[in-house]
C-alpha cells in the first residue's frame, strides 16, 4: 500500500460494519517506517501488508485440548451454579444453560491468556538495562497471580545468565507472506537457541513445535521505526520456556526443546499458511453458493 493509498483511506468513511478505530490502526500502519503491528495482530513492513501472524495462521489448526479444556470448565460453571443456592432460579431451557455454560468457560480462558499477557510483558521488562526497567515497572501494577511466574523466570534467567540474552520481544518477517514476533534469542553453552515462552495449559503441544518452526525460517528481524531488514541468524537449537510454577514445584519452569527441521516442521507450517489462505479466500460461502442453488429434479 502506497502512502498516498493510505491517505485516502484515512480520509474516506469507514465501510459498514468496520469500525473507525481499525481504520485509523491500518492507516497509521500503512504510513509507518519499521514493522508495525494492529491489533488485531496483523503485519506491516514499511507501510506493505498485511501480513498474518505466525499464531494467527496456526489458528487454523484444530487443537483438541482447547475443546477439552472448554468443555470442563463448561461442566464445572454448571456443577457450581447447580449447587449454588444463592445464584437463584436456574434456566428456562437447555440452550440457555449451554449459552451461559460456555460463556463462563470463556472467562476462565480469558483469564488464563490475561496473565500469559502479563508474564510476557513483565518477562520483556527483566530483559531491559536497569534503568530502563526501573522507569518501565512504574506504573505498572503487578498482580499476586504473575508473582510465582516471574521469580520463575527470573530463576531461569539466574541458571542461564541473562546477559546471554541476544534480543527479546523482536519481529520477524518472511518473504513468504507472514510475521510474528519470538520472546528470546539467548546463547547457551555455545550455541544460539531460539525461545518462546508458555504460561497456560500443562504442555508440551505439538503446534508449539510449528510456531518456533515459523520464527526460526523466516528471512529477517524487523524493528519498529527502523527501515532496515536484518537477516535472521543462524539458529542452531529452539525450544519453549515452559512457566508453570504449579507443576514444576523445583524450580517453576522447564527449558523443553523442539527438534524442529525445514524439511517437516517448516514445510507443515507453510502447508498451514496455505489452508489459511485458503480459509480467508471464502470461496465456498453461503451468500456465493445459494444463489446459484438448483433443485435436482427427477
Amino acid at each position: 500500500m502506497t502512502k498516498r493509498e493510505a491517505a485516502a483511506i484515512a480520509t474516506a468513511p469507514a465501510p459498514a460494519g468496520v469500525t473507525p478505530d481499525r481504520v485509523a490502526s491500518e492507516t497509521v500502519a500503512a504510513t509507518s517506517t519499521g514493522v508495525h503491528m494492529t491489533p488485531g495482530h496483523e503485519y506491516y513492513l514499511n507501510g506493505d501488508g498485511p501480513v498474518p501472524s505466525v499464531t494467527t495462521v496456526l489458528g487454523i489448526m484444530d487443537k483438541p485440548a482447547v475443546g477439552v479444556f472448554k468443555a470442563k470448565e463448561a461442566a464445572r460453571a454448571i456443577i457450581r451454579r447447580t449447587y449454588d443456592r444463592e445464584s437463584g432460579a436456574l434456566w428456562d431451557d437447555e440452550d440457555e444453560a449451554i449459552k451461559w455454560a460456555l460463556k463462563e468457560a470463556d472467562k476462565v480462558r480469558d483469564t488464563a491468556a490475561s496473565l500469559g499477557s502479563s508474564v510476557h510483558l513483565l518477562a520483556d521488562l527483566e530483559g531491559m538495562p536497569l534503568r530502563a526497567s526501573e522507569t518501565a515497572y512504574k506504573g505498572f501494577q503487578v498482580s499476586d497471580d504473575t508473582i510465582p511466574y516471574l521469580e520463575a523466570y527470573r530463576g531461569f534467567l539466574a541458571r542461564y545468565s541473562a546477559s546471554s540474552i541476544v534480543s527479546s520481544e523482536h519481529a520477524v518477517w518472511s518473504l513468504q507472506g507472514y510475521a510474528g514476533t519470538y520472546d528470546l534469542l539467548m546463547t547457551i553453552d555455545g550455541e544460539l537457541w531460539l525461545i518462546d515462552i508458555k504460561t497456560s495449559g500443562k504442555g508440551p503441544y505439538p503446534e508449539w513445535g510449528l510456531q518456533l518452526a515459523g520464527y526460526r525460517w523466516a528471512d529477517y528481524i524487523v524493528l519498529p521505526g527502523d527501515p532496515v531488514l536484518y537477516p535472521m541468524p543462524q539458529i542452531q537449537r529452539a525450544g519453549v520456556l515452559h512457566l508453570r510454577p504449579d507443576l514444576y514445584t523445583d524450580t517453576g519452569w522447564r527449558l523443553i526443546e523442539y527438534p524442529i527441521t525445514k524439511a517437516l516442521d517448516y514445510r507443515a507450517f507453510l502447508s498451514a499458511l496455505e489452508l489459511w489462505r485458503w480459509r480467508e479466500s471464502k470461496r465456498f460461502t453461503k451468500s456465493r453458493l445459494m444463489p446459484k442453488a438448483k433443485a435436482i429434479t427427477p
